[in-house]
Order: C-alpha cells, then sequence, then structure tokens
C-alpha cells in the first residue's frame, strides 16, 4: 500500500491510497463468496452458481464495486496510521481508478487535527505559582456563605417585597398593546427571580412587588423574538402574585458552628480560614493554566478543526437542557425569554468553544512534547466509579469500551487532564 498525504486550508488532510492489483484480486474472490449468497442465478440453488456464470449474471462490475469497498474498510486505518494524521470525522471516499487487473486508487477527505509546534516553550512552565493572602474579609465572606447553606425558605408576609432570590408563583395573562384577547395565559407559573426563567422586562418588574399584589406591567418584545406575532411589539401582563417566600438566613454563631458538626465558632471560623486557603491555591492553579495557554495560543498559530467545534456547541446546548429541566423550563420557553432561537444561541457559543478546543489541542500537543502518557490501568480506574455506579462488572465496562473505542477516547480525555495538571504546577528547571 502507498499513501500520499496532502494537507488542506481549514485543517483538512486528503490521503490518495493506492493498493495493488493483486489485492483487488482477491478482495475479488473474497466479494464472490459472499455475493453469491444474496442473489437467486436461474438454474441454480442460492449460493451455489458457478463464478463465470454468477458474474454473466449480476455483472463483473458489482464483484469490483464490493471488492474496492471492502478493501477501503480494511485499508483505511492503516493509512491513516502511515499518513500520521488524526482524523476528528469520518472520511469522504472518493475513487480514482477502480478496474479489472489494475491497482485500486482512492481518496479520502476528512478534518484532521492540526500539527501543533509549541516551539520553546518552557520557559512558561516555571513561572512560579502566586497564591492570594486569606484575609479576614475572605473568612468573614465564607462564614456568611456557611450560614446562607443553612438557610430556609419561610413565606413571606404581605409586607415583605419581592427581591433577587425570591420564589414566587405567579398567575400570568398577556395582551397585545390594544387588543382584549390575551394571547398568553398561565397559572401558577414558578419564578425564582434573578433566574432569568422570565421575559427579561417582566423578571426585572417583578421587583418590588408584595404577596396577593394584583398589577398590569408593561414590557416590549425584542425585535428577534422567535415568535414574529409579538417581535418588536409592546404587550401587558396582568400578574398575581400567589405566593412569595424568601430566604431566612441564620446568624454566624456557635449554634451555626454546632449545626455544621464543629465545637463552636472559633473552630467554624478555623475551618473556614482553610477552606479559602484552599480555594485561593486552587484559583492560583486554574489562573496559571489560563495564562500558559493564553500566552501559548498568542505564540503559536493552527487552525482548529470545525467538526471539533460543533462537537463542544452542541455538548453546550445539551447540558443547557439538562439544566432548564432541572429548572421545570422547556429549551423552547427559554429561547422565548431570551428571545433567541437555538440557532442563535448556538453561534453565541461558538467564540468560546473555539477556544476550548485551542486548549484542548494545545494540551495534547504539550503531553505530546513532554511524553506524558495514561497506562491501560489508569483508564480502567478512572472506569472503577462507573462501573460501580451502573452496578456491573468493571471488566465488562472496559471490554465494552474496547470494543466501541470510548477506551482510546477516555484515554484521550485523561491524557489532556494530566496535560493539565502538568501545567498546573510549577516546573523546575
Amino acid at each position: 500500500m502507498q499513501v500520499e498525504v496532502e494537507r488542506l486550508p481549514g485543517s483538512r488532510a486528503r490521503l490518495v491510497v493506492t493498493l495493488p492489483a493483486e489485492d483487488v484480486t482477491r478482495a475479488m474472490d473474497e466479494a464472490f463468496k459472499t455475493l453469491v449468497r444474496r442473489y437467486e442465478v436461474p438454474g441454480f440453488r442460492r449460493g451455489k452458481a458457478p463464478r463465470h456464470v454468477f458474474e454473466r449474471y449480476v455483472g463483473r462490475s458489482v464483484l469490483l464495486r464490493e471488492a474496492a469497498e471492502r478493501l477501503v474498510d480494511q485499508s483505511y486505518p492503516e493509512a491513516v496510521r502511515e499518513a500520521g494524521v488524526e482524523p476528528v470525522e469520518g472520511p469522504s471516499i472518493q475513487f480514482r481508478q477502480v478496474g479489472d487487473g489494475q491497482a485500486l486508487v482512492y481518496t479520502a477527505e476528512m478534518a484532521v487535527k492540526p500539527v501543533i509546534d509549541l516551539g520553546d516553550y518552557r520557559d512558561l512552565l516555571h513561572e512560579p505559582l502566586e497564591v492570594g493572602e486569606v484575609t479576614d474579609e475572605l473568612v468573614e465572606a465564607e462564614l456568611k456563605a456557611a450560614a446562607e447553606e443553612e438557610a430556609q425558605w419561610v413565606p413571606a408576609t404581605e409586607e415583605d417585597p419581592v427581591e433577587v432570590g425570591s420564589r414566587v408563583v405567579l398567575d400570568l395573562t398577556g395582551r397585545r398593546e390594544g387588543e382584549e384577547e390575551p394571547f398568553a395565559e398561565t397559572s401558577d407559573y414558578a419564578v425564582e427571580v434573578g433566574r432569568g426563567t422570565l421575559l427579561e422586562g417582566l423578571e426585572a418588574q417583578l421587583i418590588g412587588l408584595k404577596l396577593n399584589q394584583h398589577v398590569t406591567l408593561s414590557v416590549t418584545y425584542p425585535e428577534d423574538y422567535p415568535d414574529p406575532s409579538v417581535a418588536g411589539k409592546p404587550a401587558v401582563f396582568d400578574v398575581t402574585v400567589k405566593e412569595h417566600k424568601r430566604r431566612e438566613v441564620p446568624p454566624v454563631d456557635d449554634e451555626l458552628a454546632r449545626a455544621k458538626g464543629l465545637a463552636d465558632l472559633k473552630e467554624l471560623r478555623e475551618q473556614m480560614a482553610n477552606r479559602v486557603r484552599e480555594r485561593l491555591e486552587r484559583e492560583a492553579r486554574e489562573r496559571r493554566l489560563a495564562n500558559v495557554l493564553r500566552r501559548l495560543k498568542e505564540r503559536v498559530a493552527f487552525e482548529v478543526p470545525a467538526p471539533l467545534v460543533n462537537r463542544v456547541v452542541q455538548r453546550q446546548l445539551d447540558d443547557l437542557q439538562h439544566t432548564l429541566s432541572h429548572l421545570g423550563v422547556t429549551m423552547d420557553q427559554y429561547l422565548a425569554t431570551r428571545g433567541k432561537t437555538l440557532a442563535a444561541v448556538a453561534e453565541e457559543m461558538r467564540p468560546g468553544a473555539v477556544e476550548r478546543v485551542k486548549d484542548q489541542l494545545l494540551l495534547e500537543a504539550l503531553a505530546k512534547a513532554e511524553a506524558l502518557e495514561v497506562t491501560d490501568e489508569e483508564v480502567v480506574e478512572a472506569l472503577r466509579p462507573v462501573a460501580e455506579a451502573i452496578r456491573r462488572p468493571l471488566d465488562q465496562v472496559v471490554g465494552n469500551l474496547k470494543v466501541s473505542g470510548e477506551f482510546e477516547a477516555l484515554r484521550g480525555n485523561l491524557l489532556v487532564d494530566k496535560a493539565a495538571n502538568f501545567v498546573r504546577e510549577p516546573q523546575t528547571a
């Protein structure tokens, strides 16, 4: 087999693969053994027709085509390895030469990971870790957060105004300005004010309302709102606050400490100081990782494969939908409150997705440059909690993932994580 590689713009590659004529002959023999069992040839039982009769009845070109497709399936993985490219999508196959007694020539074009030359990057790895100071203000903020963790939802009185963080249940009736007939009518609509689950201009006007209050609020829908019947148009909503709950936060004292399983406030304060210290160290490591990647992106230019970006965007959309479902909100409701289409939200995510893919590719290049590896044992250990969670034998989970190819995908993810941890810690010379 001969393989030629042509790098194309847009982080794509084209392989030209040539297989010798004897491979084509052998593949046609194998193809005949399979195809003869699929066709009914007059005068013969299925699978018993001689080859010359089969070819005359079905056509030799059918054998040739089947043989060519088999050879592509068999040779493509090896051609990729020989070419030294990393595809990120399935190939587009075109046959250049398919003939009796001739070599088979085909092209395979696909998006691939770019070749990244990091250059002299070691200076970035020696800079010290800069950890912030544990101040009294930070400890007090942590104590406040600890108290908020113990907060309880309590019914608000009729004198308590709705504020950011309030939970309210509303009856809503929406009418286009100048019309009597409602275009929207909802009962018992739950909103946590500040979460952005209601039309932006409407949610902001809930602040200051009180329990059992009935008001009429005016809004103007965004010009790009998905529903053209209200896009860019004014509307009024009759709103009734049927329920209102607020968070009651306990004071920071010995009783709070005991609720946390500690002896007193002094011990709680020490615990919060340690928590702040650990957080500052984590933040310093994350900041270091971000700074190294940012500076590498400034130094190293490379193209980003579109399929990788599309996958990240789709994962973000899936995560968004999962989060919304836990809030009891549909994607359509979310899009309506934002006045966006799904395509528009996906485009908003794309620049960030490009940066995430760049980070991943740079970490993969750094792992290669530093000869970092992930062993089979490390992959198996990463799968152990998965097997326990789904109550399956670990060796069964490992075997299934090896068959599907996801075992190697997990190895790649773990390698990126290992490279990130390598960057987070300052390296000695």
